[in-house]
């Protein structure tokens, strides 16, 4: 919506690389198919997923995101999560809660981002991010 989710998963693919994984690939629900987003989830090991705060619930595309892949019951995932608001928060929560439905192994804490990107955030997204390599490399 604002651009705040979007460097955090920016910051967050950079941590990834940074720790050592070379494959990363970031997709925006606004502007590519489920399908494609799908078929990368099945792929990888790995998944972060990120949102704003949209009327207090989860952004409307990853929510229908979250309910296709739980649909389909993927299993054993590494997961990582993230998002952004400005007054209520609400997506965080939510996707935490959808990593835990899952039985996705959670790499940490979610980031909750405030009313725009502060070097702490990125920090923390960039931090996410190494954790996140750091348990991808112990499954190889």
């Amino acid at each position: 919506m604002y651009g705040n989710t979007q460097q955090l998963a920016e910051a967050f693919a950079e941590g990834v690389v940074d720790g050592g994984v070379s494959n990363v690939v970031i997709h925006n629900v606004s502007t590519t198919d489920a399908s494609y987003i799908l078929a990368d989830i099945f792929k990888y090991k790995g998944i972060a997923i990120g949102s704003p705060t949209y009327m207090n619930e989860i952004y409307p595309n990853i929510e229908s995101l979250l309910k296709k892949i739980e649909h389909r019951g993927i299993p054993n995932h590494i997961y990582a999560c993230f998002g952004s608001r400005t007054w209520a928060g609400g997506s965080v929560k939510i996707l935490h809660e959808f990593g835990q439905r899952m039985k996705w192994e959670i790499v940490s804490a979610p980031i909750d981002n405030l009313q725009g990107i502060k070097n702490s955030d990125y920090q923390a997204a960039y931090q996410q991010g190494l954790a996140m390599a750091k348990q991808l490399i112990a499954v190889r």
